[in-house]
């Protein structure tokens, strides 16, 4: 092996336990990381994470690369069944993902004004859950544009977040997001 590949290796796998490091900050809620809390968390010198910071975009990229793997949007529903049924499904398995992701999606929207990637990033996902709501529930495609917009914002993580944000438990967001689509179905 010569000192070029040894030198690709290394940058390889220190980046590895960087993005590493960043993951785990973020989960444990830092929502902006600094290079030497990552230092110190991967030991990786402070010089060596200054050169994947200075990289910010890309470093950001291999840490969505990773927590991607991560990331359920496959919603299993019957689709003959009612749309009580479906909405309640979709609604058990958005929440579920909201509270396992929550501190990343914080971190996401808390800098997304930074940096376009995570801008992209999150206009991409909140595209993603829009489109599994209508796969879930195809009468929101029926709605009118102002039906629809609502029925996708009280499915959001903005709308789950202001109701964890004071205080409700997992039962009662799951009955008050049913009864606001419901409301909405019903409006039509």
């Amino acid at each position: 092996m010569s000192n070029q590949d040894g030198r690709v290796l290394r940058s390889v796998k220190s980046q590895k336990l960087i993005v590493g490091a960043y993951i785990k900050l973020l989960r444990a809620g830092t929502m902006e990381p600094t290079a030497q809390m990552v230092a110190d968390k991967s030991r990786i010198g402070i010089r060596t994470v200054f050169r994947q910071f200075d990289d910010m975009e890309n470093l950001l990229k291999s840490v969505d690369a990773e927590l991607s793997k991560d990331y359920n949007f496959d919603v299993k529903f019957d689709p003959i069944s009612s749309f009580e049924d479906r909405l309640a499904i979709a609604i058990n398995h958005f929440n579920s993902g909201y509270k396992k992701h929550r501190l990343i999606m914080f971190a996401t929207a808390s800098n997304m004004w930074k940096y376009k990637f995570l801008e992209k990033n999150y206009m991409n996902y909140q595209k993603i859950i829009r489109t599994k709501t209508e796969e879930v529930l195809p009468e929101v495609l029926n709605f009118d544009s102002e039906l629809q917009e609502l029925t996708h914002a009280t499915l959001s993580f903005a709308f789950w977040t202001r109701l964890h944000g004071q205080g409700l438990k997992k039962d009662q967001i799951k009955s008050a997001v049913v009864r606001q689509c419901i409301m909405i179905f019903n409006s039509q």
